[in-house]
């Protein structure tokens, strides 16, 4: 018996065939949007971009694009549907430094300070990454556009068309995108946001310090950095006291203020030169975190930890007594009653690690530039003494240092 042979090319195929598979075309592929609509969580993302643009130096691909779409379906090279879309494609840079698309469907990676991306276009369903080069049109970061074409795997087609799949079908995404925003307005609103949240800053800051003579006072140079006025006071003094840098070391972080007026009372400790050894008991006063703290003096008390402080610097203890921000500059005392440290830092990755400036850089300062102490005698032979003893007879020697920059 002779076999029946029947072969079909591209001018062969079964009209109704090819017009089931337009309606298929029309229903399930051509009208499910290949790029991000603008969901309201794009503004985050546009907002942060913009914020970047002015605070940060960002890549020129980022920012979000309107996006006009060719779509195209094919059956062995011959267009059977055709259709144009509008969206929007937002393109950012993510938490590990990857450059994506909002629906995490594009990678772009640029090559050198070029113009010129590579795209990695993503089908995790199916493990697959199709490639693609781009290149940036524009004369600056604001007026920035490109084109891009890849094609659906085969397998995305399988699984969409079903039965009416056929080998030689295919389809195709022209897309091309123009930067939308952030736009020259947009990074001037940011900008004019930055400096008004910047003029709107407290302008006050505050710490701690420690009187060496009835009208001098020992610091940071941190604390009283860039301060216009500087200002002192405690609950013995009972006034706020004006007060002028008169000596500094900004590279030891130290600093003595000299007290115009009022009456300070002479100090009842000693600044001891000698290092101390690890596992000496400390306790620290000072004014940390006054406004929600309350303006009452802190005392905490631990040990010195180590001779060395942050990353093996020898200028510095390392102490356990707990520190806070408003501490800096505060003494930290031995039980004899002798100043051994000037609180400086604290580690803020690290459980009641907090560093202090050794007092042999306190004491050349002093000698540098001439400046006498009105001190008790080196305490180290009496013994330890009660610690609230020692709190109550030190305090009225330590203040709150308040500094105004306008």
């Amino acid at each position: 018996m002779r076999k029946s042979s029947v072969k079909y090319n591209n001018s062969e195929l079964c009209n109704k065939t090819k017009l089931r598979l337009c309606l298929l075309v029309l229903l399930v592929f051509l009208n499910n949007s290949s790029y991000a609509q603008f969901p309201e969580e794009l503004g985050d993302i546009c907002y942060d971009i913009g914020f970047r643009c002015v605070t940060t130096n960002i890549d020129p691909i980022e920012g979000l694009y309107t996006v006009s779409t060719e779509s195209k379906v094919l059956l062995n090279d011959e267009v059977i549907k055709q259709q144009h879309s509008e969206g929007f494609l937002a393109i950012y840079s993510n938490s590990d430094g990857t450059l994506r698309d909002y629906n995490n469907k594009f990678e772009f990676y640029r090559i050198g300070k070029t113009q010129t991306y590579d795209v990695n276009i993503l089908w995790p369903k199916y493990d697959i990454t199709k490639h693609d080069r781009i290149r940036l049109k524009g004369t600056d970061f604001f007026d920035v556009s490109f084109s891009l074409t890849y094609e659906m795997p085969q397998l995305e087609l399988k699984q969409r068309f079903g039965s009416y799949y056929a080998p030689g079908l295919k389809a195709i995404y022209i897309i091309h995108c123009q930067k939308q925003s952030p736009s020259r307005k947009d990074v001037e609103e940011v900008s004019a946001f930055l400096k008004k949240r910047e003029e709107s800053k407290s302008l006050t800051w505050s710490g701690t310090g420690f009187s060496i003579a009835n009208n001098l006072i020992v610091t940071n140079f941190h604390v009283i950095d860039k301060a216009k006025h500087i200002y002192i006071t405690n609950e013995s003094v009972k006034d706020t006291l004006s007060a002028t840098i008169i000596a500094s070391d900004k590279e030891k972080d130290l600093a003595v203020l000299s007290v115009g007026r009022g009456i300070i009372p002479n100090p009842q400790y000693s600044i001891l030169q000698a290092p101390q050894k690890t596992g000496t008991s400390i306790f620290v006063l000072g004014y940390p975190l006054t406004s929600t703290m309350g303006n009452e003096i802190k005392a905490t008390s631990g040990i010195i930890s180590s001779q060395s402080g942050f990353k093996g610097d020898d200028i510095l203890y390392q102490i356990s007594a707990p520190i806070q921000p408003g501490n800096s500059g505060g003494p930290v005392f031995d039980l004899n009653g002798n100043v051994v440290g000037i609180v400086c830092a604290h580690h803020t990755n690290a459980e009641n690690v907090g560093y202090a400036i050794k007092t042999t850089h306190l004491m050349k300062l002093l000698d540098n530039r001439n400046l006498s102490l009105n001190q008790s005698s080196d305490c180290s032979e009496g013994g330890n003494r009660k610690l609230t003893e020692l709190i109550e007879q030190f305090k009225s020697n330590v203040f709150h240092i308040i500094c105004i920059n306008k």
